[in-house]
C-alpha cells in the first residue's frame, strides 16, 4: 500500500530542497513525529518541541 508522509516527514523533505540559506530541517522519529530535540546541523541553535511540533516554551516534564 501507499503512505503517506507525517507533518514532520513532509516538513523535512521541504526543508532539505529548499533554496534558502538558512535550512530548519526536522528530526523526525522512527514513527514520524518530531524528535523533542531539534537542533539546527552546523550552529549551537536547539528548541524542543513536542512530537506534533509545538515548541516547549516553558519548563515541562512532557516531552
Amino acid at each position: 500500500g501507499v503512505f503517506a508522509m507525517t507533518a514532520c516527514e513532509d516538513h523535512r523533505d521541504r526543508e532539505q530542497i529548499s533554496i534558502s540559506n538558512v535550512k530548519l530541517i526536522p528530526i523526525c522519529s522512527l514513527e514520524g513525529d518530531y524528535e523533542a530535540l531539534q537542533c539546527c546541523e552546523g550552529s549551537r541553535f536547539c528548541m524542543c518541541r513536542r512530537p506534533d511540533a509545538s515548541h516547549i516554551v516553558f519548563s515541562s516534564l512532557m516531552i
